[in-house]
């Protein structure tokens, strides 16, 4: 069964608490970017149906597998940028970051694949 969610995607507005970083100054603040991941929820909850064919889980086969690739190049930089940077605070940022993008490039995705 397809779950469908769309009002966890309001939690995403939390990650817009981040630009409190642009008058404090404080780095850490950013790291509320990963509740933007909430709003891959809205993205899963367009898709039309509400069982799983065959078709999706294909998709979703498909979906993981290119969201998979993206994320070890996510960790390849975020490694990269712990040898050069050496800043924990910066590294909690760059891991919230990845978090969010590959959530919601995963919905994308999907949604793109389901909708084709």
């Amino acid at each position: 069964m397809i779950k469908k969610q769309s009002y966890m995607g309001f939690a995403g507005f939390l990650g817009f608490m981040s630009l409190r970083y642009f008058y404090s100054g404080n780095l850490l603040d950013l790291w509320y970017i990963g509740f933007f991941a909430f709003f891959a929820n809205f993205i899963i909850a367009r898709i039309s149906g509400s069982k799983e064919d065959e078709r999706y889980i294909e998709d979703r086969k498909i979906a993981f597998t290119f969201t998979g690739q993206f994320a070890i190049i996510e960790l390849f930089i975020i490694w990269c940028a712990t040898v050069v940077i050496r800043n924990i605070d910066f590294i909690c940022v760059l891991v919230s970051l990845s978090y969010a993008i590959t959530q919601n490039l995963y919905a994308v995705k999907l949604y793109i694949l389901e909708e084709k």
